[in-house]
């Protein structure tokens, strides 16, 4: 369709544009007002090729080449010294290589731009991304990734990523700890409390551990592996997968877990605080399904089997005691 690969440099050229920027009447008001409607996406194009049709003028002249070497040499002088660019008697040419260098910037900014992603605590959100991959976030997570570069994430929290094959290119997900390579596969990643766990579900990915001495990791499903770069920890077993992703209905499933673990997971998705006053108390493990819009069955559950105390102060804070 007319326009729709139009360069800055193609409207500059177009008699249609110029009139209607320079000398503008109601049809070619109407016909611009119209294409801008139906082409949104075109709007900074416009806006930046009309900016530089008002600095030149009506008239349409084309620079000598040393003329555009010495605009283009004073340009670059005036940016690496931080001065004060004076246009030369030239003016017009110079205006027009400052606003194409503008609207240069302007579009590299534009595409480097970064899309952001958090929930809050008790929040999950559903991100479906450019090329079709999903991430589903858990609670106090973020998810980061440059406009121009949709296959690459920086993630913080815990996410259940499903990724789509693309042949032509990977799919990287960066945390604090580890860079996932991947293919075309589903995994979940948790980054809390210093650490970075992925639990593959299927599929397979490749793990750089950062700031570690160590070859890169090829995992399959039902692996786990934990790295943190700040305690140089690090460890991989066999799980189920199904048991590291069960927030994604809302519920958590634990299994022989030490309640303290049990503990900073509910504080971790729910912010809430959670006290145990007996240190025995908190290596005891426990098994079961806790609903994260119901944490009373944790606690009934926990009070039942523990015989222990349960009680929440003015600042909604639990401390959990013995009889």
């Amino acid at each position: 369709m007319l326009f729709n690969d139009y360069s800055i440099k193609d409207f500059l050229h177009h008699e249609l544009f110029r009139k209607w920027v320079i000398n503008p009447d109601h049809d070619t008001n109407v016909f611009w007002d119209n294409w801008l409607a139906e082409h949104p996406d075109k709007r900074v194009v416009i806006g930046q090729a009309k900016d530089i049709l008002l600095l030149i003028g009506a008239e349409e002249h084309e620079p000598a080449l040393e003329d555009q070497q010495e605009v283009w040499a004073k340009i670059v002088t005036t940016i690496h010294a931080g001065k004060r660019f004076v246009i030369p008697q030239w003016g017009r040419y110079a205006a027009v290589f400052l606003g194409l260098l503008a609207a240069g910037i302007a579009y590299y900014n534009y595409n480097s731009r970064e899309i952001k992603y958090t929930t809050q605590y008790g929040e999950l959100r559903t991100v479906i991304l450019p090329d079709k991959s999903v991430v589903r976030l858990n609670a106090h997570s973020t998810l980061r990734y440059r406009h121009n570069k949709t296959r690459e994430i920086w993630f913080d929290g815990e996410g259940y990523f499903s990724v789509q094959q693309n042949s032509n290119q990977s799919f990287l997900v960066h945390t604090t700890d580890v860079n996932v390579q991947v293919l075309g596969t589903a995994f979940n990643v948790n980054t809390h409390r210093i650490k970075t766990q992925v639990v593959l579900n299927n599929g397979i990915v490749k793990l750089n551990l950062n700031q570690a001495q160590l070859p890169d990791i090829i995992m399959k499903p039902g692996d786990m592996v934990t790295y943190s770069v700040a305690t140089k920890q690090f460890s991989s077993r066999t799980v189920n997968p199904q048991d590291y992703c069960s927030w994604l209905n809302n519920t958590l499933v634990f299994s022989n877990t030490p309640i303290i673990d049990v503990i900073a997971t509910l504080q971790d998705n729910l912010g809430i605080n959670i006290k145990i006053e007996d240190e025995r108390l908190a290596q005891q493990t426990f098994t079961g399904t806790i609903p994260m819009d119901n944490i009373a069955i944790f606690f009934k559950t926990l009070s039942r089997s523990f015989n222990v105390i349960i009680k929440e102060d003015q600042q909604h804070n639990y401390i959990i005691s013995r009889k």
